[in-house]
């Protein structure tokens, strides 16, 4: 499906059982996976023993997993599940009828002892027929090649850890102040004193000048990061 190299292929089906059954799952994820997901096919294993590739100081091995789905708008809580659990990264190949969507959960280890993940982010791309779907293999080690796979799902044409969580740090800063916005627009509506009325339109406003040069900062960034990936 995604033209990676023989040696990587594994296809093999795996029983959902696998997951829920050994891995920590409430009822109703488990219920998800069951009536939710047809099917979940093992297609590719990456790894330094299937290419010609080092291990990362992080990732040591991605397994690329097609779940051919039942209805198209499954939440992502079962695959935020799966991941932080999995010891492995993952890159998920969604499918709905004759449509694909690739996922990957952006994860770094919570602990330690490498027992569970936190997940940074959910990246996706859009539906697409599956005959467009691709994903290019960039990199000398798996951290190279995870790190791509975010850049490439994400959008954000990224292709390291640093640039990939200075974007991240940067749009939860927007997001954070566009919620401090709307709180104080609420108290304003609310307020029955124009002085204060006056003050608190003086806070919206500079929360407002700040979320625009955020969001400078942001497109900046990404100019950059084009620039230096298509010269």
């Amino acid at each position: 499906m995604l033209n990676f190299p023989a040696s990587t292929h594994v296809n093999r089906l795996v029983p959902k059982t696998a997951f829920y059954k050994h891995l920590e799952m409430n009822t109703r994820l488990k219920m998800r996976l069951v009536e939710d997901v047809e099917r979940i096919q093992w297609l590719y294993k990456l790894a330094p023993s299937t290419m010609n590739v080092d291990a990362g100081k992080v990732v040591h091995e991605i397994v690329v997993l097609r779940v051919t789905l039942k209805v198209e708008d499954m939440p992502d809580d079962a695959f935020l599940a799966i991941d932080r659990q999995m010891p492995r990264h993952v890159v998920f190949v969604l499918q709905y009828a004759n449509r694909v969507r690739l996922l990957l959960n952006y994860k770094e280890w919570a602990d330690a002892d490498k027992t569970r993940f936190n997940i940074l982010k959910t990246f996706r791309t859009e539906w697409m027929p599956l005959i467009d779907v691709k994903l290019e293999l960039v990199g000398l080690t798996l951290d190279n090649i995870y790190e791509d796979f975010v850049g490439q799902i994400s959008g954000f044409v990224t292709n390291n850890a640093a640039d990939t969580k200075q974007i991240l740090a940067l749009q939860d800063e927007i997001a954070r102040k566009r919620r401090g916005a709307e709180a104080l627009q609420k108290r304003v509506r609310n307020e029955r004193q124009f002085a204060k009325q006056m003050e608190l339109n003086n806070e919206v406003r500079a929360l407002k000048r700040d979320i625009a040069n955020l969001d400078e900062e942001l497109k900046n960034i990404g100019k950059q990061l084009r620039n230096k990936m298509y010269g």
